[in-house]
């Protein structure tokens, strides 16, 4: 009895201990299109990623631990269509990160060579146990030399905010995403992020990498 006791309270701290070295989810794999109305994709990646340490907060430097991932992030997501230019989705993945989005397609369509896309996101972390939440805004940017093939930039600010992260004004991400996209209906790419993390006192490089697939469901 004594043991089990013990072995609960201690497993409960190191999977509180994990999940409290994440961050806002950083993956791009997004295109200037929009899916167009009444249709939709089902994405996944897996990605491997730098995150801040929000429980060893630095009061008197206003800084954060940086660590590597303990183990590899799996994402899943989805997008619909509900007008030709408006997508929403969301997206949620292992270290517990859930968010909902919407994406507004301004150039182009989904035959354009050229296409941008403006878009908006706000997630918490742990399903909001604990309270730790972020909003993001993200610009989708992507040349299509063919329908086969796709190069994207993803220019994104995130603010991330907690009564407990420790910096009182919260902290933010300024970077982005960029990567390629390969095939037609269903796409598989590789994507590269790297984002500026920290308070107006510090900042500190992050970096991401991973590889995903996206599904197109509909006419798209």
């Amino acid at each position: 009895m004594m043991k089990r006791q013990f072995l609960l309270p201690a497993l409960a701290a190191a999977t509180i201990a994990f999940f409290l070295n994440s961050c806002a989810s950083l993956t791009g794999y997004q295109d200037g299109r929009s899916v167009g109305k009444n249709n939709g994709e089902i994405s996944a990646s897996v990605n491997v990623n730098q995150s801040p340490e929000f429980n060893n907060f630095n009061d008197q430097q206003d800084t954060f631990d940086i660590v590597p991932s303990a183990f590899p992030n799996i994402e899943i997501g989805g997008r619909y269509g509900v007008a030709e230019k408006f997508d929403i989705g969301m997206r949620i993945n292992s270290n517990l990160n859930i968010s909902l989005n919407a994406k507004y397609q301004l150039v182009g369509d989904r035959q354009s060579p050229f296409a941008l896309a403006i878009g908006a996101e706000a997630g918490t972390f742990s399903l909001g146990i604990g309270g730790l939440w972020n909003v993001q805004v993200p610009v989708f940017a992507s040349i299509h030399p063919s329908e086969k093939f796709a190069v994207y930039l993803n220019p994104r600010y995130i603010y991330q905010f907690s009564s407990w992260v420790g910096a009182e004004d919260g902290v933010s991400y300024a970077g982005g995403n960029t990567g390629l996209l390969f095939g037609n209906r269903n796409k598989f790419g590789v994507d590269f992020g790297f984002y500026s993390f920290g308070t107006s006192q510090d900042r500190t490089p992050l970096l991401q990498f991973g590889i995903g697939g996206r599904f197109a469901l509909g006419r798209n």
